[in-house]
């Protein structure tokens, strides 16, 4: 690939990077599962074995295809060496052990390393070595070498041969995928008539041509997938034309580009059939082949009615990989689900099309941050204290459907950054996968709830804290094989990892069935690091597992290069911290160990409830609120050692008084003269004692200046906001509050 490449190239190549990662995010769980079904012994392809077997085979050729196209042969060719090792175990030439799993798993590895050296120099060619080393491994595993079959092809304008596909035996087209690729196939013919136009308005380009040809191409795919022959074949036939256009063999007096653009609208055409339930025909298409075949030189035309190939089938039974019944049911299985594809009712545009659009995710965070200004200045413009005192009825209500308008806004562009945790949860498959292999424990990963959408910022921060905690569990918490069978159960550990949506957090759950913590063991190392006065006989169990997040603690006798140095569990609460979350550790002896995390829906915008405090003003999640009321002196407790306690329904709680946390002058001193605010976080509660409750609206929450952590930490703080009059407004971190001790302020 030429070192300099235009705007559009590299367009191209940031397309190919995230398309591969989206596919190799796909290929690692399927590849994990291959080590469960070899655990016991050598895998052989069997019916409910197959469609695994298929996936990770399909996986790897595409991902062959589209480096192939692009010239970044390390990776087209190392993927071919996995794809032909997997090509021999679903043909039951060879049965797959753990090595070869340990093979796809280090080609995936590999996969990721050249995509980063791509990203940042726009080629593979670093990755020789590598590719070398690892090609040679996956030959290795081959043995010799076969023969190519018979019913290999290199079709024209392709740079790789094409194999048949044995999954596609049982492939039903069900009405849900003859959707999917009329979206799919409408999006790819209008970016090929984009292209086209440009092609005809600005000449040849050879990266021009080079996009049309692989977008032609993808869409020659997508119509032999489902089955539309006529699109299948005029379309490999605008293929070939593209390919003699990019290498300069069109005859100097044709005009490809004009002629294509017309030959668009009839694939159009039969798409549009296609979803009014047609089957695609196209009329006249043997001209339109002979139309084409003008535009070619001469020594690759005449090549209107190819010979008749033998059906997939066909080409099975010869080599006896299926039986003559099998072929009858999947072509039964086929026929059934065309039936249903044609008396399926069809809306008024036939299939419902859904629009899908890539967008960088930069302008996105730049719509939010506008979104979150937006809600600054309607607050500055509905608390304006020019009209504070005025009453104005069609202001009011102007302003009350702007903030119902505004607030719909921001919930929209909110859900536009929520993605699924499924991604997330797949990439601790493969970590379990490997760490079981490297530590000899046997352990079994279930994941629920991956379905769960968070903000993706708050995705990406989670992701280290995840892997640690996994990590921790494999290591400490669960046992290897003879230690289980000694605590009497199963040697195949079990580690859960979920899920879930609570009162606007989203809580993710660490759950393994190991040895749990040592009480013991974690008072013996605090102490002899300094970080326990005393024995510790007087914690509780909660306090005693928290210290496991002190930086430098670690009950590990011996550093491995799993865990042991006492970073990990620090790390994890430092990265929790940034984004406003928290971590809960329950654990049973020789039972197990629960780590929760609870962690915001977003970072961006809350509901808070603003307070004020003397003459500061504070915001309070209102998800943290549980209630607030004023005391009567009859309701107030003074403790042994100077605290407060009010008693609500029978219950005393901790009132802490936040002037004083603040050393905020001019408060109320008088409870009951003033508003105390129930705080709620994970089962710990507190009263926060204020001045008064000055109402609710919603909060765009800014981080704190660099200023303020110089002059000194501010307490129980998570960010501020702007008010509408332009002042700051700090806001509370409720789950810090909950954690003081008010006697020591």
């Amino acid at each position: 690939m030429e070192n300099q490449l235009s705007a559009d190239q590299v367009e191209i190549i940031q397309e190919f990077i995230q398309e591969c990662t989206d596919l190799l995010d796909n290929l690692e769980p399927s590849i994990v599962a291959f080590g469960e079904l070899t655990q016991n012994s050598d895998f052989s392809p069997t019916e409910e074995k197959m469609p695994i077997l298929h996936e990770v085979f399909r996986l790897f050729h595409s991902i062959k295809g589209s480096a192939g196209f692009l010239n970044f042969s390390h990776m087209a060719t190392t993927a071919h060496a996995a794809e032909n090792l997997l090509d021999k175990i679903r043909k039951g030439e060879q049965a797959m052990n753990g090595d070869h799993v340990d093979l796809l798993c280090r080609t995936c590895d590999f996969m990721r390393a050249t995509l980063d050296q791509v990203a940042c120099q726009l080629n593979d060619q670093t990755m020789a070595r590598e590719a070398d080393e690892l090609t040679g491994r996956l030959k290795l595993s081959l043995g010799e070498p076969r023969p190519a079959s018979a019913a290999t092809e290199t079709p024209a304008g392709c740079a790789e041969p094409v194999t048949p596909d044995t999954g596609l035996l049982d492939l039903a087209v069900t009405p849900e995928m003859l959707a999917a690729f009329v979206q799919e196939a409408g999006e790819q013919l209008q970016e090929m008539e984009e292209g086209l136009l440009a092609w005809s308005r600005d000449g040849d380009s050879n990266s021009l041509i080079g996009e049309l040809f692989r977008k032609m191409h993808s869409f020659k795919g997508n119509c032999g997938f489902v089955g539309m022959a006529d699109l299948e074949r005029l379309s490999h036939r605008i293929e070939t034309v593209l390919d003699a256009a990019r290498s300069g063999t069109c005859p100097a007096r044709t005009r490809p580009a004009d002629t294509l653009l017309n030959l668009i609208d009839t694939l159009k055409g039969a798409l549009t059939d296609i979803a009014g339930g047609g089957k695609g025909r196209i009329d006249g298409l043997d001209l339109y082949l002979e139309l084409l075949d003008d535009l070619l030189p001469a020594d690759r035309q005449g090549n209107v009615s190819p010979p008749a190939v033998p059906r997939l089938g066909e080409i099975l039974q010869e080599e006896g990989l299926v039986s003559a019944a099998e072929v009858d049911r999947a072509l039964e299985s086929q026929k059934q689900a065309a039936t249903r594809a044609e008396t399926q009712p069809a809306g008024p545009g036939g299939i419902a099309k859904r629009q899908d659009l890539r967008v960088d995710v930069e302008k996105i965070d730049n719509l939010i941050n506008l979104i979150g200004e937006l809600v600054i200045a309607e607050n500055m413009l509905v608390h304006s204290p020019d009209i504070e005192e005025l009453e104005l009825e069609n202001f009011s209500k102007a302003s009350q459907q702007m903030s119902k308008i505004v607030k719909e806004l921001q919930e929209v562009a909110m859900s536009i950054r929520m993605i699924p945790v499924a991604g997330l949860f797949n990439r601790m498959t493969r970590l379990v996968h490997d760490l079981s292999r490297k530590s000899g424990k046997k352990v079994n990963l279930i994941t629920g709830g991956t379905e769960t959408e968070v903000d993706k910022t708050v995705i990406e921060k989670i992701t280290d804290p995840l892997v640690h905690l996994i990590r921790n569990s494999m290591d400490h918490g669960l046992e290897n094989p003879e230690e289980r069978r000694a605590a009497g159960k199963e040697e195949i550990g079990t580690l859960r990892l979920t899920a879930s949506h609570e009162e606007g957090e989203v809580l993710i759950r660490i759950e393994d069935d190991g040895r749990g913590l040592n009480r013991d063991k974690i008072l013996r190392k605090a102490v002899q690091k300094g970080l326990l006065e005393g024995d510790g006989a007087g914690l509780s169990d909660h306090e005693v597992a928290a210290m496991i997040f002190l930086p430098g603690f670690s009950t590990a006798e011996q550093v491995t290069d799993v865990s042991g140095r006492g970073v990990g569990m620090d790390v994890v609460k430092q990265n929790l911290h940034q984004i406003n979350g928290k971590i809960d550790i329950a654990s049973s002896s020789g039972q197990g160990t629960l780590i929760t995390l609870r962690i915001p829906l977003t970072m961006a915008i809350i509901d808070g409830m603003m307070v004020r405090v003397g003459e500061s003003r504070y915001i309070i999640p209102i998800l943290a609120i549980r209630e607030s009321f004023r005391p009567s002196p009859t309701a107030i407790t003074m403790t042994p050692d100077g605290g407060e306690m009010v008693r609500v329904r029978e219950r005393l709680f901790p009132v802490l008084r936040l002037n004083r946390l603040h050393r905020v002058a001019g408060a109320r001193e008088a409870l009951d003269e003033g508003i105390l605010i129930l705080l709620e976080n994970q089962g710990r509660n507190v009263s926060l004692f204020v001045d008064e409750i000055l109402g609710q609206q919603q909060t765009v929450i800014k981080g704190l200046s660099g200023y303020i952590g110089e002059i000194g930490q501010v307490s129980c703080v998570s960010g501020c906001t702007i008010l509408g009059n332009g002042e700051v407004c700090l806001i509370l971190d409720a789950g810090n509050l909950t954690e003081i001790n008010p006697v020591t302020i």
